[in-house]
C-alpha cells in the first residue's frame, strides 16, 4: 500500500502549473538546507475590482519549477492550484492545513514540502511591487505556514 494518496500522486505524476510566464510580476526561489529542495514561483497578477469600488490584486497566473522529492513537487502543484484566481490576501492566508488537506494528506516526515512551498509563495507575494497589490494588506493568523 502506498503511503501517499491518489490527489499526492495526480499531482506529482502531472504536476499542474509547470514552467514559467514570459512577463511576470514577481519571482521567489527558497531552498531547504536541511533536504535540498528548491521550489521556483513566478506570479501574474490583474486589479481586481468588486461592487463597492474597492480594488486589490488577484493571482491571474502562477507557475512553479522544483527540484526535490515527490511531496515538493506535489506540494508546489497543489499551491498553484489553490492560488490561481485568489486575491493576494486571500493567498497570504493558506496554509500549511490547507495544502495537506488539497493532497489527501502527507506523511509526517514529508510536511516540510508544504511548508517550502508556501513559504515561497508567501515570498513572491511579498516581492509584488505596489502597482499590482492595489490596497491587499498582509494580516497574521495563527496556524502553521
Amino acid at each position: 500500500m502506498s503511503q501517499y494518496s491518489e490527489a499526492f500522486l495526480e499531482h506529482y505524476r502531472r504536476p499542474r502549473n509547470l514552467g514559467d510566464l514570459d512577463a511576470p510580476d514577481a519571482v521567489a526561489i527558497l531552498h531547504d538546507d536541511t533536504c535540498g529542495d528548491l521550489v521556483r514561483l513566478v506570479v501574474a497578477v490583474d486589479r481586481h475590482e468588486d461592487a463597492g469600488g474597492s480594488s486589490a490584486g488577484r493571482i491571474r497566473e502562477i507557475r512553479f519549477k522544483a527540484y526535490g522529492c515527490a511531496a515538493t513537487i506535489a506540494a508546489a502543484s497543489a499551491i498553484t492550484e489553490l492560488a490561481t484566481g485568489m486575491l493576494i490576501e486571500d493567498a497570504r492566508e493558506l496554509l500549511t492545513d490547507d495544502v495537506i488537506e488539497a493532497l489527501d494528506g502527507l506523511p509526517p516526515g514529508r510536511v516540510h514540502a508544504a511548508v517550502l512551498g508556501l513559504e515561497t509563495l508567501h515570498a513572491v507575494l511579498s516581492r509584488l511591487q505596489p502597482a499590482c497589490l492595489n490596497g491587499s494588506r498582509r494580516r497574521e493568523r495563527n496556524g502553521r505556514r
